[in-house]
Order: structure tokens, then C-alpha cells, then sequence
């Protein structure tokens, strides 16, 4: 069944941490326009009961300000302590025709995306389930529309499966070490999210260390960062996320992919 889901939120994560500012002097988003025109393919990874793995692809294009977006591509680990958002609201943008469909081909196995409109816009979703292996390449296809999103390809790699170490509480003062399996190439990133309730909010996990950090397989998480969410009372959560982001032009447009792989990783819609 096609979801019809209103496209004013993002499905991937956009922190504060894993961003690039869209600025013409951020030379870590190369060929980056400044026209504010966007088109942005997400591909998130789930996973059934039985192992097999399906993407949930979402295309929208429109055109509005972003003062950042995601961004694999950077060289410094960082944590900030903060409210959990696990989405993005797309306020004051205009959302743009791309055509009658997106062509996708991802694992050599090519997928269209039908244009849906609902109330808020337009938004770009597959027939059905897109079954598919992490870390599979996916081609974009857009044929644009006039006085919409012009033409334009891209190609990108999709966040490959992981595996990570459990994430406990540590003794004392201690950090909390982090391994999990390397990808197969240094352009992605992992986000981890130490998510907790507080006496304010009980019940509910409302705020998360949320750090980000090179995808090289090790690191770990200082005290000082991780004191408020090891000593919390209440319930805890970790979510791991690799992530990885590609750009292109397309004309006066910006054409991006933002693939993720999640652990714990979500069962398919």
C-alpha cells in the first residue's frame, strides 16, 4: 500500500551536530547551490522478523531556506546534551512538481516514485515495499517539470547494516567505549543517541546525549557528557544510526540522497 503520509516532516534525523551550513564558503557540501531550491531522496532502512531488509524511500523538492543540512562528510566527533527531536519540520517552504514520477534503480533493480499530493504538498513515495541490501547503490532519475524542479541525476552509495557493542551504564566516572563494525569506505557517519526521561517528564524520553562521530569502528563517550543520561532514574533508550549523505547540482537546484541504517531497526510500514 502507498503511504500517504503528509510531507511536512522529514523521516531522518537532522541534528544539530551532523550538518553542513549552507553557506558558499562550507567547503565540506561541495557543489552546493545557494539558489535554496531543494530536491531530497531519503532511503531508511527497516527490517522484518525474518532478516530481510526494505528501504523506505521518500522523495520532496521545494523551495525555501535551510539554514543546514545532513552532512556524512566532516572530521570531528561532538556531543551536545539537548531536547530529543526524532524529526524535522519543513515550515514555509514551497513544494515543487518533479514530474509524474521519480525513476530510482537501487541494487540494479529500478523502482519508480509516484507523485502523491497531499494537504500540506507534494511527496514522491514507491507502490509498495523496496526490498534491498544495505549499502546497495541507488540512481535518481528526475525528469523535472516546468516552473518545478528541473531535470537532474545522482548516484549514491545507501548506508550500510552494522553491528555495535552494547551501550551500558559505566562504573563510576568511567567513558563509555563504543565498537561496532566499520563500513566498507570512510564517507558515512554514526549518531548515537543516549535517550532519557527526566523527573520534569516522567515517562517519557524527552531529552538524549546526541553525539556524532567519524564511521571508523571505535571511540568512546567522556563523562562529562554523558553524566545526565547514566544518571537519570528513569528509563533509558540507545538508538545508533550510520548515516550518509551525497549532493549534486541539478541546474539552479541542490540534489540530495540521505540514507540511514538504524539499530534498533525499525520493522517495515
Amino acid at each position: 500500500m502507498r503511504r500517504q503520509a503528509s510531507p511536512s516532516r522529514w523521516t531522518w534525523i537532522l541534528t544539530v551536530l551532523a550538518t553542513g551550513a549552507v553557506v558558499a564558503c562550507d567547503t565540506s557540501l561541495s557543489g552546493i547551490n545557494t539558489q535554496q531550491t531543494w530536491g531530497f531522496v531519503t532511503v531508511s532502512a527497516q527490517r522484518s522478523v525474518a532478516g530481510a531488509h526494505f528501504a523506505s524511500i521518500e522523495g520532496l523538492f521545494f523551495k525555501g531556506a535551510l539554514g543546514a543540512v545532513p552532512n556524512a562528510s566532516f572530521t570531528a566527533d561532538t556531543c551536545a546534551d539537548g531536547v530529543l527531536m526524532t524529526d524535522n519540520d519543513l515550515r514555509g517552504v514551497t513544494y515543487l512538481d518533479a514530474g509524474t514520477s521519480v525513476s530510482t534503480t537501487i541494487g540494479g533493480i529500478p523502482t519508480a516514485l509516484d507523485r502523491t499530493t497531499t494537504i500540506d504538498g507534494i511527496a514522491y513515495y514507491p507502490a509498495g515495499p523496496v526490498s534491498y541490501s544495505p549499502g546497495d547503490s541507488i540512481v535518481i532519475t528526475i525528469t523535472g517539470a516546468s516552473g518545478g524542479f528541473p531535470a537532474g541525476t545522482i548516484r549514491a552509495k545507501t548506508a550500510e547494516a552494522f553491528a555495535i557493542a552494547d551501550i551500558d551504564v559505566p562504573a563510576g566516572t568511567d567513558a563509555i567505549p563504543l565498537t561496532w563494525s566499520a563500513p566498507q569506505d570512510p564517507n558515512s557517519a554514526m549518531v548515537i543517541s543516549l535517550r532519557y526521561e527526566t523527573i520534569q517528564n516522567p515517562g517519557i524520553l524527552t531529552r538524549n546525549v546526541l553525539c556524532t562521530f567519524v564511521d571508523d569502528g571505535v571511540d568512546s563517550i567522556p563523562f562529562r557528557w554523558h553524566t545526565n543520561w547514566s544518571s537519570a532514574p528513569g528509563n533509558k533508550a540507545v538508538v545508533v544510526t550510520r548515516l550518509r549523505t551525497h549532493y549534486v547540482g541539478a541546474g539552479e537546484a541542490n540534489l540530495g540522497v540521505i540514507s540511514t541504517y538504524q539499530v534498533p531497526t525499525p520493522p517495515p510500514n
